[in-house]
């Protein structure tokens, strides 16, 4: 690809019709892709469909089996067997709710009047929205938080947007 030299507006205004090509074709060929990967994604839907509902059935037929002689399962949770292993796992333990009569709010109600603050949890972080406006109305400058080790930083993005529905109107070319 040669070097662009870009002296003027006129060499933006003939690079930006080269752009809006690029990206037309780009587009292009991103929804071809697209298409072709719902296509194989519903050839293998369409393909395995026997095959995970084969699955599925023979893993809740075993299920529903081991459940009925969970027994078999209390000295040893797994067992091995010729093809494979069957068993059941005992995963971490977790918190949740009781029921739906309860929710997060209630729940930390509760637990600051029966058990105080010992299973609350505080998380401490630095409020920026509060400050990025309190910097807008000037109310903190950059003296201030370099004070206390922060700056505020103003990012400035550039963009290119190719004007379509000019390039559309005038019929122009845009496949490369």
């Amino acid at each position: 690809m040669p070097k662009l030299i870009i002296n003027s507006y006129e060499d933006i205004e003939k690079q930006l019709l080269e752009y809006a090509r690029a990206d037309a074709f780009i587009s292009k060929k991103e929804a071809e892709l697209n298409a072709k990967i719902q296509n194989l994604k519903e050839k293998f839907d369409d393909e395995t469909k026997e095959a995970r509902a084969t699955k599925n059935l023979i893993e809740n037929e075993i299920y529903s089996f081991c459940v009925q002689n969970k027994a078999d399962f209390i000295k040893q949770r797994t067992m091995q067997l010729i093809y494979g292993k069957i068993g059941f796992r005992i995963n971490p333990p977790k918190v949740n709710l009781l029921n739906r009569k309860y929710n997060i709010k209630t729940a930390i109600e509760l637990i600051k009047k029966i058990f105080g603050e010992k299973y609350i949890r505080t998380k401490e972080e630095i409020d920026k929205e509060a400050i990025l406006s309190d910097y807008a109305q000037e109310v903190i400058d950059d003296s201030k938080l370099a004070g206390v080790g922060l700056r505020v930083d103003k990012d400035e993005t550039f963009f290119i947007e190719p004007d379509w529905e000019k390039l559309q109107n005038e019929k122009i070319s845009l496949s490369a």
